[in-house]
């Protein structure tokens, strides 16, 4: 990658928007994924009609959802000092993956699913849990909202139910440059073909400790428009994969959560619960006042707070930290 210049669209002048560029940012990165549901014979045996209404989503969807942004990156709307508005081109690296799989968990949705027609298709099956879609609307960053007050709740739903972590399924942390790194979709295509369970699993297979982090780095290349170093800043944002299987199953603050797009087909979205920077120019990403920059610091902290917990020593966060500056 090139990192002289950066890729940017100008548009027309917009007035003041309602969300910050970071809250535009972490909208524009987090995932969206269609929910699947459980079929009314699977959920037969456990005791609870409500196990119907918890969606989940397999692997394989998830990293069709970062397809388009791996070859042609996300765009950001973004709104400079001037006024001016801007999209900046980010495109996702799989930065680290840890999977932690439950064998009770997989071995109870397993036995009952039998095969991938089991499961009933999102339309169909969103028609047992709810009727009307309106309830189940949710904004993207709705969650991330409430960072402030989950942030020292996140150590608490990294355990199976019996107080124990399980043991590790699978792991990836990156140690590449940037330069010589494939896009995420290009690398869990690499990943997959040896480690099939990359698109097979399903995130009720997944414990709460399971998580995803994605190293975002601006386009480097002008296809219109000026150069501004200003946005120069790389992301780490970190998302947990797992959802619960059955009614009575501890929610972790930041599991994904379901929300219905213009199709009114049920999606799930991961939203993004720690995120760590690299070049980030406060000035342009919180330009509104003291309450975003603090954001910033509970975003860190809770990345920190959660790689600590799983003593994982994650080569990108390293990185980001102690080469992060500000201005």
């Amino acid at each position: 990658m090139d990192h002289s210049q950066t890729s940017l669209a100008v548009c027309p002048a917009q007035p003041r928007p309602q969300s910050s560029n970071l809250d535009s940012f972490l909208q524009s990165t987090t995932p969206i994924v269609p929910a699947q549901y459980f079929s009314k014979t699977t959920v037969k045996g456990w005791r609870t009609a409500e196990s119907e209404c918890h969606p989940f989503f397999t692997l394989g969807d998830l990293w069709e959802s970062y397809k388009e942004w791996s070859a042609y990156g996300a765009g950001v709307p973004l709104v400079l000092n001037g006024g001016d508005t801007v999209v900046q081109y980010y495109v996702p690296y799989l930065s680290a993956m840890q999977l932690y799989v439950d064998p009770s968990i997989a071995a109870l949705t397993l036995r009952h699913l039998g095969d991938e027609s089991d499961a009933e298709s999102p339309r169909d099956s969103s028609s047992d849990c709810d009727s009307d879609p309106d309830k189940h609307l949710k904004h993207i960053g709705e969650e991330q909202n409430h960072m402030e007050s989950n942030v020292q709740r996140l150590t608490r739903f990294s355990l199976s139910d019996n107080g124990e972590m399980s043991s590790l399924d699978f792991e990836y942390l990156e140690n590449d440059s940037p330069y010589s790194r494939e896009p995420l979709a290009d690398k869990i295509s690499l990943l997959a073909s040896k480690h099939h369970k990359l698109k097979t699993l399903r995130s009720c297979d997944l414990l709460p400790s399971s998580w995803l982090s994605v190293a975002w780095y601006p386009i480097y290349r002008i296809p219109t428009g000026p150069t501004l170093k200003d946005l120069d800043a790389c992301f780490l944002t970190y998302h947990n994969l797992s959802t619960p299987v059955k009614s009575g199953t501890t929610r972790q603050p930041h599991s994904p959560s379901t929300h219905y797009q213009t199709d009114r087909s049920p999606k799930l979205s991961l939203p993004i619960f720690g995120l760590a920077s690299y070049k980030f120019k406060g000035s342009v990403w919180t330009p509104y006042g003291a309450s975003e920059r603090q954001r910033i610091d509970v975003l860190l902290r809770a990345a920190e707070n959660w790689l600590q917990f799983l003593q994982v020593d994650h080569p990108d966060y390293r990185f980001f930290t102690r080469n992060s500056y500000r201005r």
